[in-house]
């Protein structure tokens, strides 16, 4: 096995396995990897081994396999929009709540005919 490209914090590092086999890591995290075809075709996988496509270069197949990661969000950051709908979320139990403590209280205190 080589490295392709020196380690540093934040780069994705890319590693020749074998003659037609490149493994992409970023700080000890996998990546993804690109697989050579027997037509002289590169094709890239993402971190949970699906393809991203089928390329006639390494380093176009590369650049796609790097997008791919680039267009995930960090592991244990949140986007936006999760916290946004976590929010939405606590806003409708909450309530929820306050109409079903309406709903009792008026149930209870209703007199009855």
């Amino acid at each position: 096995m080589s490295i392709a490209a020196p380690a540093s914090a934040g780069r994705v590092t890319w590693a020749r396995v074998s003659e037609d086999f490149f493994v992409a890591s970023r700080t000890g995290d996998y990546v993804g990897c690109v697989e050579g075809t027997p037509d002289g075709h590169f094709v890239g996988f993402d971190s949970r081994s699906t393809p991203v496509g089928r390329y006639t270069t390494l380093v176009d197949a590369q650049r796609a396999v790097f997008g791919a990661h680039a267009a995930r969000p960090e592991p244990g950051v949140e986007s936006p929009s999760t916290r946004a709908q976590a929010l939405w979320q606590t806003a409708a139990t909450v309530s929820g709540i306050v109409a079903l403590g309406a709903l009792a209280t008026a149930v209870f205190t209703t007199p009855l005919v």
